[in-house]
């Protein structure tokens, strides 16, 4: 990683990915139906919007596309961190198993935009709920991912705590969406505030965080004079452990003895 002079760029991707995210989901999709609607909404919704729709997963698939990159480029700066393969290794398969849930979802959304004329209304609102429901079977990938970079974080000191904390809240609200498996409406609905949007936004926020700070880290390691990114890390870990060390060594104090 350290001759790697475009690491800057695979760091952003993560931003990349966030901005693409909002796009496509947020802009580009229309507004869909609530999930209880009747099945004839769904297809009347498909049928209206079909070319906005497979926009939108154009949208999205290239996003997954950046979403993967950065995952290769985080897990390299997690190895550096840590120095073994365990948890960047757990945090790579959470990643990569959780782009392909939701790759499996998108494929739905195109098959229900695809060809909406003709389709029995069930059937579309079938591949609708697919799309919804596969970011459940993608609750373990995601929490993995989260979890292993915020144990990589707080226990070596590699970067703020601030920021290990952040993925350690979005490891722990993924579970929110399990409640898309038994309500239509509502919070913890697929749609809801708690079953869709809480999970969704704080990991955004804690994937655009991570990005940010890689890549502005990434940056000034390319000006002269200053440290490499891989040094700067490594640098951090062995303050932090020399920091625990020099905490662990020093003498009670008198209040301490009281």
């Amino acid at each position: 990683m350290n001759d790697d002079r475009y690491v800057e760029y695979g760091a952003a991707t993560g931003i990349l990915f966030v901005v693409l995210s909002i796009v496509g989901f947020g802009i580009v999709i229309p507004t869909p139906p609530d999930l209880n609607a009747p099945a004839q909404d769904w297809s009347s919704y498909f049928l209206s919007h079909h070319d906005a729709v497979r926009a939108g997963i154009v949208v999205l698939a290239v996003a997954m596309f950046a979403f993967i990159w950065f995952l290769g480029t985080l897990t390299s700066v997690l190895r550096i961190a840590t120095g073994t393969p365990r948890l960047p290794s757990i945090a790579f398969a959470g990643g990569i198993l959780g782009a392909a849930s939701l790759m499996v979802g998108l494929g739905a959304e195109a098959v229900a935009a695809y060809r909406p004329q003709g389709v029995d209304p069930l059937i579309t609102r079938a591949l609708n709920d697919l799309f919804v429901l596969v970011g459940v079977a993608a609750i373990p990938a995601f929490a993995a991912l989260f979890a292993a970079t915020a144990v990589v974080i707080l226990r070596t000191g590699a970067f703020p705590a601030w920021l290990g904390w952040l993925l350690a809240v979005a490891a722990a609200v993924q579970p929110l969406t399990f409640g898309a498996l038994f309500t239509k409406s509502g919070a913890f609905a697929g749609d809801g505030a708690l079953g869709l949007f809480v999970p969704v936004i704080v990991s955004l926020v804690a994937i655009f965080a991570l990005s940010a700070l890689l890549t502005a880290w990434a940056r000034d390691a390319t000006r002269e004079g200053n440290p490499t990114l891989t040094d700067r890390i490594r640098g951090a870990v062995t303050g932090a452990a020399t920091g625990a060390a020099a905490g662990a060594r020093r003498p009670p104090t008198e209040t301490t003895r009281r």
